[in-house]
């Protein structure tokens, strides 16, 4: 059975949902395809023990701009975005307060990352350049944030930061949850995507934006397709046809958008040999980087968080990093290498029932923990029960030095390692950037260097998701920015 569209959107989660509504509303006939059985990805929300509810996978996302929210009506449609101003790092002992909107560096971060959007963006409305065997390479670009690559975020950080404490604060926050050394050239970058998000905490978690999304979609007339993985792509030489999914039914389309990682995208959906050998190349050399593990923690009680310890109850509201060090960092990121669980992995915490009580039963809480550079794999086998019991060990640890009593008010802890994120999402290793953060990796070498916007090597393919250029800077901009290459090329007749 053949099944014919203008566009097929592959992944259903922001970045695909995204897509979809633009292109329905550029009247392009599109089916979403979606291997689970519901839309969000990683937006999600669900019971981890009875009465507490949590997003299993992050507390917020990369920001929504500005004029996507809107235009999507996305606050109508029930997505309503809790933003904490402020953030705390606590060390037993003394503390770190910061106000996010006085930050300098922060404040640049966020005009680059706004102009790398737009550069995207306008690239995706530009005819692709003609090429051929004897072009001369294009000039290159200068991009906003480029010269950042070239920069350690310890060195950044340690010229601008006004307080001693507020330098590994500052990196705490564009950390979190990454395998990542803050002396390293180029680690700067994280800075342009800090891993604590920035879009707020949707109420009723990251399920009530999925929800939002796909209610957005469908009133489009977007066609979905759930529970059935995509088996390969059809294609001609280097143009893309469609998709057969695993059941054996054809889809038949213009053009596909992709919202799977890079690796996922052609060594999953493309036969090795088929692919153009620079192509093959640079996919295979992409290097990953998942080292996100999470703990949900049912509580029979909050906390006691002192307005003295927390100064006010605005901190319980905002992201809360356990005890950073910069020279931690760097081993833990050493520790995730060799394939180990390093001794004192960075963590992270937010007390998600304090900004949405509806989490948690009343009187008692919900906590999520986020800790970076576990590893996907390990050096001496798999991630059994004693290792998950070690790492979750390990965290509470950790948060009782600072938050005394944790460990007494505990009724249920979940772990999630790296593998599970794989399992769960479909994201090599685990990744939730889709590829690690760093100078060869970026801007306009995430992933492509001769690529006009969201356009990939193989003709009518478009790259959105993690590992384009917008994936770990924005939410649903890197879909919409395909949809937009995709919708100029099909009325420029490039699609024929």
């Amino acid at each position: 059975m053949v099944e014919r569209y203008d566009a097929c959107v592959i992944g259903a989660g922001a970045d695909g949902l995204a897509a979809a509504i633009m292109l329905a509303r550029a009247k392009l006939k599109t089916i979403l395809i979606e291997r689970s059985e519901r839309p969000g990805g990683r937006l999600q929300t669900r019971e981890f023990h009875p009465g507490f509810r949590a997003s299993p996978f992050m507390d917020e996302v990369a920001p929504i701009p500005n004029e996507i929210f809107w235009s999507f009506d996305l606050a109508r449609q029930g997505a309503i975005l809790a933003s904490s101003s402020s953030s705390i790092a606590l060390w037993p002992g003394s503390q770190s307060v910061l106000r996010l909107s006085q930050q300098p560096l922060l404040r640049d971060a966020a005009v680059l990352s706004r102009e790398v959007i737009e550069r995207v963006a306008d690239d995706a409305h530009q005819a692709p350049p003609r090429r051929s065997l004897f072009s001369r390479p294009l000039p290159p670009r200068t991009w906003p944030g480029e010269a950042w690559a070239n920069h350690a975020l310890a060195g950044l950080l340690a010229e601008q930061a006004r307080d001693a404490l507020d330098v590994p604060h500052l990196a705490a926050l564009a950390l979190t949850g990454r395998a990542a050394d803050p002396y390293l050239s180029g680690s700067a970058l994280h800075l342009l995507a800090p891993a604590t998000g920035g879009s707020g905490m949707p109420i009723g978690g990251l399920g009530s934006l999925a929800h939002a999304l796909a209610h957005a979609a469908e009133s489009e007339g977007v066609a979905f397709s759930y529970g059935l993985d995509v088996s390969d792509l059809r294609h001609n030489k280097d143009r893309v046809t469609g998709a057969c999914l695993a059941d054996g039914t054809e889809i038949a389309a213009r053009a596909v958008i992709t919202t799977l990682d890079l690796k996922r995208s052609f060594l999953s959906l493309f036969k090795w040999n088929e692919l153009p050998a620079p192509v093959a190349k640079r996919v295979s050399g992409f290097r990953m980087a998942g080292g996100t593990a999470r703990l949900l923690l049912a509580l029979e009680r909050p906390p006691e968080l002192s307005a003295a310890r927390l100064a006010g109850a605005e901190m319980a509201r905002g992201s809360i990093h356990i005890a950073p060090d910069m020279r931690a960092q760097a081993d833990a990121y050493a520790a995730w290498r060799g394939g180990t669980v390093p001794e004192r992995p960075p963590i992270s915490l937010r007390l998600v029932s304090a900004v949405d009580p509806s989490l948690a039963p009343i009187g008692q809480a919900t906590i999520t923990v986020t800790l970076g550079s576990i590893p996907f794999r390990l050096f001496d086998g798999g991630w059994t029960k004693e290792k998950r019991d070690q790492l979750q060990s390990r965290a509470l640890d950790r948060i009782e030095d600072v938050l005394p009593g944790i460990k007494a008010r505990l009724l249920h802890v979940e772990v999630i390692a790296p593998p599970d994120i794989e399992d769960a999402l479909g994201l090599t290793e685990g990744d939730l950037w889709g590829g690690e953060i760093a100078g060869d990796q970026m801007l306009g070498l995430r992933p492509w260097s001769d690529m006009s916007g969201p356009r990939t090597p193989m003709r009518g393919l478009y790259l959105a998701g993690p590992s384009s250029a917008l994936g770990p800077l924005a939410t649903c901009a890197a879909g919409v920015a395909a949809a937009g290459a995709l919708i100029g090329d099909a009325k420029a007749g490039r699609l024929k």
